[in-house]
């Protein structure tokens, strides 16, 4: 396991500075209630922080690495503003934030200061981190700093959504993308993805039940070792998927899923070489 500490690269406490900035002005912004845009803030440095381990643990180039940990910082710049005109989260109902936020990075000058290439890998990845799927032709080094910051947002969706459905904190539909939580709406479209090992799509969904399905699909969707690693071992996929229904259309998805898990976790237990 790679965790070389890589100070000067590493170091993007200037842009942590402005960012922090930014997003009270944005809650000033805010007439009704600002706790979702104060989850986006917590939730963007547990990305920050997912992206740094990844980062380390499987080597990357130093430029790559600091790519990776602004795309991180910046990824989700555009959902305060979403928020604020929009009063929701989602992308469908509103305007795309990947494209919006890679947009506000331009305007604000964020990146003025990095070097070019630098520059082009956050731009990209801020652009396209939230797409269902990469381009296919997207050049390598843009898809291994989308592919961080892709992984590491999954990671904390996991636990922003376990708080939230298993906590004790009211019901907020902003948070849940305005689903219903409601045991008659199933999506067969989502059920059959998680059985098939596809990775289900935010489209395709009908309840809170869909979406964890969904949260679950993405053990495929990771795209190094040691994000897989964290979200086998993660106690919030667990939690997510063990509280599905144990009985009807759920039930053996359900059981599938939390398979999938355990054999991750047994897979990460194994000395090397006996995988």
């Amino acid at each position: 396991m790679k965790t070389s500490f890589l100070p000067e690269i590493e170091d993007i406490s200037s842009h942590e500075t402005w960012f922090a900035g930014y997003v009270e002005g944005q809650y000033a912004l805010c007439e009704g209630d600002a706790g979702p845009m104060r989850l986006k803030a917590t939730h963007t440095l547990a990305v920050l922080g997912h992206a740094r381990r990844i980062a380390r643990e499987e080597g990357f180039a130093p430029h790559i690495v600091r790519a990776c940990l602004l795309a991180a910082l910046y990824h989700d710049v555009a959902r305060f503003a979403q928020y604020l005109r929009y009063g929701t989260f989602r992308d469908r109902d509103s305007r795309n934030h990947g494209l919006w936020g890679a947009a506000i990075l331009k305007r604000e000058g964020r990146l003025a200061r990095e070097e070019r290439t630098v520059r082009r890998l956050v731009l990209a990845a801020v652009a396209l981190h939230n797409r269902y799927a990469l381009p296919a032709a997207l050049p390598a080094e843009m898809a291994c700093v989308a592919s961080t910051v892709r992984d590491a947002d999954k990671l904390d969706i996991l636990r922003v959504m376990d708080e939230h459905l298993s906590g004790p904190r009211p019901y907020c539909p902003t948070v849940v993308l305005g689903l219903p939580d409601a045991a008659d709406r199933v999506s067969e479209k989502v059920l059959e993805d998680a059985r098939r090992g596809r990775v289900a799509a935010y489209a395709d969904l009908r309840s809170v039940n869909d979406f964890r399905v969904l949260l679950g699909t993405w053990i495929d969707d990771m795209h190094f070792a040691s994000s897989r690693r964290l979200f086998a071992a993660s106690p919030h996929a667990v939690r997510l998927l063990a509280d599905l229904p144990r009985r009807g259309p759920y039930a053996g998805v359900r059981a599938c899923l939390l398979e999938r898990l355990a054999r991750g976790r047994r897979e990460d237990a194994l000395p090397d070489g006996d995988a």
